[in-house]
């Protein structure tokens, strides 16, 4: 039943942006000449990688900076109007790519990098055994204000009391938070596994 739902407002949800898509494409390609989409390995369910989608909100040629793979708030990698991408989570649409294609569902724990995969604890990687998210209980439970350890256990609650009614509620208060500007990107990992 949840794939059906997944493909059924995956398909809404790009047929209704599909021309906003073409504008954040444009609007890319004028701030930062190269390819509008980032692309990176992530691990899904059943720790079979996969491609997940991004609209690129940084220069192609970035600065070499320490932590290179954390975002940081005013970070010179990124180009002019990338901030109000990522506040709305507008470069996380093309996901729905991903959804489509069985990689990811609606809702699920966000997907993570084999490095960060690596350091959890056994019971920390059954997040592997579901497919990762588009949004998940993390997500809307302070997600940034959450270190890795409370927003891994909130996975797994998810996990555990996962049903069609509960991802509607999710997916809700998502949009809710991603139009108040209010649903950001995760904290760094850094330290977080020590």
């Amino acid at each position: 039943m949840m794939r059906i739902l997944d493909i059924i407002i995956s398909v809404a949800i790009l047929l209704c942006l599909l021309p906003f898509f073409l504008v954040i494409v444009i609007f890319i390609k004028i701030k930062s000449p190269g390819s509008a989409f980032f692309t990176q390995t992530r691990i899904g369910r059943d720790q079979v990688p996969f491609k997940l989608l991004k609209f690129r909100t940084m220069h192609i040629k970035q600065p070499d900076l320490k932590n290179a793979t954390v975002t940081m708030r005013d970070d010179p990698r990124l180009y002019g109007g990338a901030n109000f991408l990522r506040k709305y989570k507008i470069d996380e649409l093309p996901q729905i790519l991903n959804v489509l294609r069985g990689e990811m569902s609606l809702v699920g724990p966000r997907p993570t990098v084999r490095e960060d995969y690596e350091k959890m604890t056994d019971e920390q990687r059954q997040r592997a055994k579901v497919k990762p998210g588009l949004t998940g209980l993390a997500q809307i439970s302070g997600n940034t204000s959450l270190s890795w350890h409370e927003r891994i256990k909130l996975d797994l609650k998810y996990i555990r009391e996962a049903s069609v009614w509960l991802n509607l509620q999710i997916m809700i208060k998502t949009a809710f938070l991603v139009l108040k500007g209010r649903a950001e990107t995760h904290p760094s990992s850094e330290d977080e596994w020590s």
